[in-house]
């Protein structure tokens, strides 16, 4: 396994120092986070090429949408993802340009928060997200490109059964071990045994669950949530796991790093 942390940018140019900083800390990888108006082959050279200069490896591209329409909170189930109808087709076409952009650096992996799957395999909306992934995938294909599913927003059931509908052979999952607790649909251990064979790369995050009606639990630095991340990696390792390991820690400022870098010492004592 490679220990990383996540790089989140708005101009290519913020990569240099992003990437150094990393490197600096002791971090091999990195999944980037870049969402522009419009994507951009130069700007993906330029990112590749100060990657290869700093020696940091770049494990996925998280791609999500750039509309200003992607609401959270007690309305997001009709508001996020390629299931939300009237903003289907500009999020699958943004979508396609970001695949681009992820094999012009040189990887394949793309990461979507895809939208909430329901339940019951026979709700429209279940449909109207399987339909989108399906175009998704095969334009993936196309150009040697893998679409990783973001955990979370759904029952671990509901997303292995996704993942059979849509029929591809290059969907796939980024396990977010805190999701899995935040959104309220089970905890990361469980998860592993329904769609463990599916996770390709995976977010190391901590967070409570949630109390309060029409809201998500709460994110926490490492070690202070519910995730038991000794059980989740013996899981992993059963599973034959190998991939990247990914830090996320979503807060600014100078206890971030603080958080990261604490994260990444407890980490590495479960990971080899």
């Amino acid at each position: 396994m490679k220990l990383g942390t996540l790089v989140r940018i708005s101009e290519p140019a913020e990569c240099t120092a992003a990437f150094e900083k990393l490197i600096s800390l002791g971090f091999e990888s990195c999944q980037l986070q870049y969402k522009p108006e419009v994507y951009r082959k130069a700007d993906a050279e330029f990112i590749r090429a100060e990657a290869d200069r700093t020696g940091l490896e770049i494990s996925a591209k998280l791609g999500g949408f750039r509309d200003p329409y992607n609401a959270g909170g007690r309305y997001a189930f009709l508001t996020s993802g390629f299931n939300a109808l009237p903003y289907q087709q500009m999020r699958l076409e943004y979508a396609m340009r970001s695949v681009e952009f992820t094999r012009w650096l040189g990887i394949t992996d793309n990461i979507f928060h895809a939208g909430y799957i329901p339940n019951n395999p026979f709700s429209p909306d279940y449909y109207n997200l399987v339909a989108p992934l399906q175009i998704l995938c095969r334009f993936a294909k196309s150009v040697g490109a893998n679409i990783l599913y973001e955990t979370g927003a759904e029952s671990p059931i509901a997303l292995l059964n996704c993942i059979s509908d849509v029929g591809a052979d290059n969907l796939f999952i980024n396990f977010d071990t805190a999701n899995c607790i935040l959104y309220g649909y089970g905890n990361p251990v469980d998860a592993l045994y329904t769609f463990g064979s599916y996770v390709r790369s995976m977010h190391a995050k901590d967070g409570l669950p949630p109390c309060k009606p029409h809201s998500m639990g709460h994110e926490t630095a490492l070690g202070d949530g519910y995730v038991a991340f000794p059980k989740v990696f013996a899981k992993l390792k059963e599973l034959g796991y190998n991939g990247h390991v990914t830090i996320e820690r979503e807060i600014s400022g100078p206890q971030q790093q603080i958080d990261i870098l604490k994260a990444a010492a407890y980490l590495r004592t479960l990971m080899y």
